[in-house]
């Protein structure tokens, strides 16, 4: 290529670029006689500016002046710009369309040269793209390369340059279809796709889905805990009245010890009998308590599976179990 990184060359290189892409206005005009004077002058100076950038080194912003220059007053001159730009951008399939463009649309007004060079040009550019053949289900699919459009594939045949490109296939009512590939220079290569419809795809999504997991989680213990409690209660008062039992006793033997005290006798056994009593009863509803707490921790212990989602599992709040033992009485909690 004449134009390359290595020769740029400040008035040297401004010469050339100027004698070998000359635009003048009238060129606009010329190609395309019916050009508006707006869109000539748009296009004089998007393309000035395309070529400043491209000496500076930005051929990205280069390449966008270049083809919005294009866009406002097309000439067939501008793709030779295009392809010198896409040259230095390693875009060469890209640089060999717009060559190939502008010998297609200029071959008549250029010198046997230009024509000579040019071709020369494109005779080093081809080994290095890569022709890719498409085999698709779908008739005239959509393709993109490296996030490009290429549009649709009407011969199913697409050139790209040697290196790593991402392509997608897609075609309206079909999923897109996306592959990673290293191609080498001069290759030819056959890609199959199988664009499934969307539909499928729709309908898959539209199975009923799961909206609850099984978890194992340990049985609620609240039975049990309510007969501890209701046990340490029912405990606690069958030692009050078997204290008080006691001493009513004493209270007996006490009166049994003085003369002439029949009433105080008669009082001091009954009192003896009511307390006794009801150390009774306490001791059996604290031993028929005991009985259901027992049966209740039996009942509860081990784990269970239960139907519940991440979203709706409730927090884990602290949970108090009694301790009860020989000499002390309390409560644990854990989180």
């Amino acid at each position: 290529m004449k134009l390359s990184v290595s020769c740029v060359r400040g008035p040297l290189f401004a010469f050339v670029l100027a004698c070998v892409t000359a635009l003048p206005a009238t060129s606009y005009a010329d190609s395309h006689g019916a050009a508006a004077p707006v869109g000539v002058e748009e296009g004089r100076t998007r393309f000035n500016r395309g070529v400043d950038l491209y000496k500076e080194g930005n051929f990205h912003g280069a390449l966008a002046e270049f083809r919005a220059a294009f866009a406002a007053a097309p000439s067939y001159r501008i793709h030779y710009n295009l392809g010198q730009t896409l040259y230095q951008l390693q875009d060469y399939a890209g640089a060999v369309r717009a060559l190939d463009q502008y010998l297609a649309e200029g071959r008549d007004k250029l010198d046997a040269d230009r024509i000579k060079d040019v071709e020369g040009d494109l005779a080093k550019l081809r080994p290095r793209i890569a022709k890719i053949t498409f085999v698709v289900n779908v008739p005239n699919p959509e393709v993109t390369v490296d996030d490009e459009p290429r549009g649709t594939l009407e011969n199913q045949e697409l050139f790209v340059s040697g290196g790593r490109h991402r392509i997608a296939v897609t075609a309206p009512g079909y999923q897109t279809e996306n592959r990673a590939l290293d191609i080498a220079g001069a290759q030819q290569l056959e890609l199959k796709f199988d664009l499934k419809p969307i539909s499928t795809a729709a309908a898959a999504d539209s199975r009923p889905q799961p909206l609850a997991r099984p978890l194992v989680v340990a049985k609620r213990r609240t039975p049990f805990y309510i007969g501890a409690m209701a046990t340490l209660v029912l405990g606690a008062g069958t030692g009050i009245s078997a204290i008080l039992a006691s001493r009513r006793q004493s209270d007996y033997g006490k009166a049994l010890g003085v003369v002439d005290n029949a009433r105080g006798i008669d009082e001091a056994r009954r009192a003896t009998r009511s307390t006794a009593l009801v150390a009774d009863v306490f001791g059996g509803a604290t031993v028929l308590a005991a009985g259901l707490t027992l049966i209740a921790y039996a009942l509860t212990s081990g784990t269970e599976r239960v139907t519940t989602t991440a979203a709706s599992a409730a927090p884990r709040r602290p949970n108090w179990v009694p301790v009860v033992g020989p000499s002390s009485v309390g409560a644990r909690c854990t989180f």
